[in-house]
């Protein structure tokens, strides 16, 4: 995320994701797998099916998450939403279409380049996926709760 030098690691300290680990490695990752993304209202950021490269951390605005032609499974609007984590297995595709319903702001994470610095940084990568499964656990359950009352 090259914006400044100064205040990126300061950024991500406050996502959910990375909030209170190693300011170092948060430092290496904000210089070598982060960039900002903006879409604009009505943008495909990507595509179910597409080959899944970019986590990314929702900082302004909403995207919506549909599967197949079915409506929206899931929307985003909370800052430090992630969505696009398909990207962390590899050779994946991204299992869900996701759609800026605003303009969207965005913090666009390199998958391979974060997971090359997690095998240099093991405990910081495995608190890393930890906190994504639980983010995992929370969206599942949100919409096993919403179908099962239908």
């Amino acid at each position: 995320m090259r914006r400044t030098a100064e205040g990126w690691e300061i950024r991500i300290t406050e996502m959910d994701l990375f909030t209170g680990l190693d300011l170092t490695v948060m430092g290496e990752i904000a210089d070598k797998a982060c960039q900002e993304a903006t879409f604009d209202e009505g943008s495909v950021i990507f595509n179910q099916g597409d080959a899944a490269t970019d986590l990314y951390v929702l900082e302004e605005g909403v995207v919506l998450l549909t599967v197949g032609k079915a409506r929206t499974v899931y929307s985003l609007s909370d800052r430090s939403d992630i969505f696009g984590w398909s990207s962390l297995i590899e050779h994946a595709t991204y299992t869900a279409t996701a759609v800026a319903n605003t303009n969207v702001q965005a913090i666009r994470i390199d998958s391979r380049k974060m997971n090359r610095l997690f095998d240099s940084h093991s405990k910081f990568g495995l608190t890393v996926y930890r906190r994504l499964a639980a983010v995992f656990n929370k969206r599942l359950a949100s919409i096993y709760a919403r179908y099962l009352s239908l």
